[in-house]
């Protein structure tokens, strides 16, 4: 499936949480904001964020 990241195509998974997009492209996650179709993403919820086709994820440094 294809996501947006910070406006770059990337591939993944057909089943990709926010935090495995993260971990595959060496994001360090103390520091940085994550935000998914817009909307803030807090840490407690990476691993439950499941991504889907044509979602634009925003990462922004701290």
């Amino acid at each position: 499936m294809k996501v947006f990241l910070n406006h770059q195509e990337i591939f993944v998974g057909s089943r990709a949480a926010l935090r495995d997009l993260l971990v595959s492209q060496s994001i360090n996650s103390n520091s940085v904001s994550v935000a998914v179709n817009n909307r803030i993403i807090t840490k407690e919820e990476w691993a439950s964020t499941m991504l889907a086709d044509g979602d634009k994820v925003t990462v922004m440094t701290n």
